[in-house]
């Protein structure tokens, strides 16, 4: 029977025990006096003097290890704490409760946190840490047995944690939950008896002396790693001060406090438990960190006080950096062994400005790549051709799990350069990484990193509303819905956007879309959700760009007629593939405009200029593949005697082909650097992306098609990769915006530039020799 059902007998027998009423100077304990805890303990307050509260305990602290007697275990914390508990009376009466128990009041000593400590002398101080040692040193010497110790448990436990409650991206966190699994030591240690809350103030002190006498909460006892609690314990050690955020943080001003270091500490610790040495301290102590970086983002998701999320982020963001600051240190600035690979790499990496953690990804999504998605890239094609009308448009069921597999290892999102939502890479840095996802067909879309999707992610960041974001952008983060972009149009020429014929008009609290758009990607796709339609919600000759507004359209809908289905070269491209889509009559509500009305064009032009470089940069990856298909193909292929790869005709054929290739590189690193450098509004940003757009995919094309003709007839079979990124090349040449389109932008930009050449006027410049 539970304590609320017994409690009349158990309020009935206390007001007849004169230790009880001597105690709480002769005050009956009443129904209302008394508050049940969850784990158990009964609380009984006194409204006399609040000092004199009781605390009803039935089940022993040490249950753990075996001890079932009140009697032993009162004596085992008389033992442990080397001080008599203010035990006011024992009922070993089975009949009042089912079982023992006893009544203990509460201890009058002292509780210190980090900032009370500053009132006490320095030699009080170093006492208060060196005693609570001691007490963790006696506690950890008892119920020891040897075990491999579940670290991978924690771990994946941890990725739960942090998955759950995730606000934003946090780039240390998701570094370390990858860092530590690749990590974990195999290690047999001896699990001991924990205190399991080892926070400075749940130890009370003595009033006269610096002497342990009890414990706030002794609820958390548990059978685990000593080594854990220790660091758990001198984390803060670990953690750099920052005033009114990290304030209990004592990185290196724990000598300025007059407080023991932490290596001082452990040289007790070990003394007095007779060890060694501590193996893989700091292991444990990143894993302690890694805990507390995710309660504080557990403390903003679930909005414990929300006027202290901004202070609970920042700590976060403290904590977490801590944390990975050992793993570098630990690894000598390499933790994912990458520094020879990058050195190797000169060519690749130049003098670019890229970041450490650029190449870490680099080398991570190469490696996941090699190991498992081109072996089973076959596998998913196989899928794709055999057109199965019972799965045609559902998901690859390899490549969602590939999916899953680079989301755990945080391979996902990279292409967002905004922190909150990706990773916070630099448009230059993504390229590299986007030039080797481009290697696989289907490599974007296994990181989550391909289009529609990425050009609408960026729409939802840049203007979605709290709402929105929330209903859309969300589960695009987390790759559980596709989604379409419709913008062009069958019987206008969709490069202007003023020619659209797709009217949106309102009507009551929400507006109606009437009109046809076609090439539009993702919406055959069972796991499409929504998409995003431009259309004309004003007619205004004076201002045609501010006529467009932009919705979020839900699907299906009854109103959304997929009605011309169409091919590529032959192939339906399923499940993405391509369809022309009538609106007729659609309605949205109001709180579905994205951004202002009128706007569209504005915001389309902000997410075609980074889509652009990235179709440019994906071209990139096949190229180099097609290219090295030929290669290989040059290796083996003996013609009259002769290798392919010793003919001077094919020398000279792939040497252009080098040279072309490494052009397109230059040049998309180039715009991508500007990008970052001016931004997405600048002249020559827009300048640079054309010329990208205007060239590469032109050149590509070519490089692929030379490919195709010195490999021969079996290059424009299934059996190679060639004849699908010939397809993509050509392809690309048309989308967002034609080649020739954006070779008038470069040649607008290029004679406006003309224009301001002062060296135009200098006697001599432009006159004959």
């Amino acid at each position: 029977m539970s304590l609320q059902v017994q409690i009349h007998e158990l309020i009935s027998y206390l007001n007849n025990q004169s230790s009880i009423l001597n105690y709480r100077q002769n005050e009956q304990v009443k129904t209302e006096h008394v508050t049940y805890l969850p784990t158990g303990e009964v609380i009984i307050a006194s409204t006399i003097n609040p000092q004199k509260q009781l605390t009803i305990r039935q089940s022993p602290i040490f249950g753990k290890l075996g001890i079932t007697s009140i009697n032993d275990d009162l004596s085992l914390q008389n033992e442990l704490l080397k001080h008599q508990q203010n035990v006011i009376h024992i009922c070993n009466d089975s009949r009042i409760l089912g079982q023992g128990f006893y009544a203990y009041g509460q201890s009058n000593g002292r509780i210190f946190n980090q900032l009370a400590l500053q009132s006490l002398a320095i030699n009080e101080r170093r006492l208060i840490f060196k005693e609570i040692i001691s007490f963790l040193c006696r506690i950890h010497n008892l119920g020891q047995k040897e075990k491999v110790f579940n670290y991978q448990a924690i771990i994946e436990s941890l990725r739960i944690q942090y998955k759950t409650h995730e606000t934003r991206i946090q780039t240390n966190i998701e570094d370390l939950l990858y860092w530590l699994p690749m990590n974990v030591p195999e290690l047999t240690i001896q699990e001991s008896l924990c205190l399991g809350n080892v926070e400075l103030n749940n130890f009370i002190f003595d009033q006269q002396e610096i002497k342990l006498i009890n414990v706030q909460n002794w609820n958390s006892v548990n059978i685990g790693n000593p080594f854990l609690e220790l660091s758990k314990f001198l984390s803060n050690y670990d953690i750099p001060y920052e005033k009114q955020v990290t304030d209990y943080g004592l990185q290196k001003i724990d000598h300025l406090l007059g407080l023991p270091s932490k290596p001082e500490l452990i040289n007790q610790y070990c003394i007095e438990r007779n060890l060694d040495t501590i193996k893989y301290l700091n292991y444990n102590t990143i894993i302690v960190l890694l805990q507390k970086a995710i309660f504080k983002q557990q403390c903003i998701k679930t909005k414990v006080d929300p006027e202290k999320s901004n202070l609970f982020q920042q700590e976060l963001e403290i904590i977490s950096r801590s944390a990975w600051n050992m793993v570098l240190e630990l690894t000598n600035d390499d933790p994912f062994q990458i520094k020879l690979r990058a050195e190797t790499d000169q060519l690749q990496w130049a003098k670019y400005p890229v970041s450490q953690r650029c190449k870490s990804y680099y080398y991570r999504i190469r490696d996941f790549m090699r190991d498992e998605v081109f072996p089973m890239e076959k596998s998913q094609f196989d899928i794709v051709y055999s057109f199965n009308k019972d799965n045609h448009w559902k998901a690859l069921p390899g490549i969602e799990h590939l999916q899953r597999r680079a989301k755990s290892m945080g391979l996902w999102n990279l292409f967002i350069s905004d922190p909150i939502y990706g990773k916070g890479l630099t448009n230059l840095e993504y390229t590299f990484l986007s030039e080797l996802m481009g290697t696989a067909f289907f490599g974007h879309e296994i990181f989550n990193c391909y289009a529609p999707e990425t050009g609408n992610i960026k729409l939802l960041i840049m203007a979605a509303t709290d709402y929105q974001k929330e209903k859309y952008l969300k589960p695009l983060l987390e790759g559980e819905c596709k989604t379409f972009f419709a913008m062009s149009e069958r019987n206008v020429a969709s490069s202007d956007p003023t020619n659209f014929e797709t009217i949106i008009t309102k009507q009551g609290d929400g507006y109606v879309i009437k009109g046809s758009k076609w090439m539009v990607s993702g919406i055959q796709d069972e796991r499409c959700k929504f998409g995003i339609v431009m259309g004309k919600t004003t007619v205004n000759p004076k201002s045609p760009f501010t006529e467009q507004t932009m919705f979020l359209v839900d699907t299906p809908h009854p109103n959304i007629k997929l009605k011309n289905p169409l091919s590529v070269f032959g192939y339906d491209e399923a499940p993405h593939g391509l369809i022309e889509v009538e609106f007729d009559n659609v309605y949205v509500p109001k709180e579905n405009m994205l951004g202002k009305e009128g706007t569209a064009f504005a915001m389309s032009q902000g997410r075609l200029l980074g889509g652009r470089l990235h179709h440019s940069v994906r071209l990139l990856g096949l190229i180099r593949r097609s290219m090295d298909v030929l290669l290989e193909r040059g290796q083996r292929r003996v013609h009259r005697g002769k290798k392919q790869k010793e003919d001077t005709a094919f020398q000279e054929k792939i040497g252009r082909m080098e040279c072309d290739y490494q052009i397109c590189k230059t040049m998309i690193l180039n715009a991508a650097m500007v990008l970052d450098s001016l931004g997405g509004r600048h002249m020559q940003s827009l300048k640079t992306v054309s010329e990208t757009k205007a060239f590469v995919p032109y050149k590509c094309q070519c490089i692929v098609d030379e490919c195709i003709q010195l490999f021969g007839a079996q290059a424009i079979t299934t059996d190679y990769i060639l004849q699908i990124a010939f397809q993509a090349c050509r392809g690309l040449r048309l989308m967002d915006g034609p080649c020739e389109l954006h070779k008038k932008q470069v040649a607008r930009f290029t004679q406006g530039s003309h224009l301001f050449n002062e060296l135009v006027n200098v006697d001599g410049y432009i006159a004959n020799l």
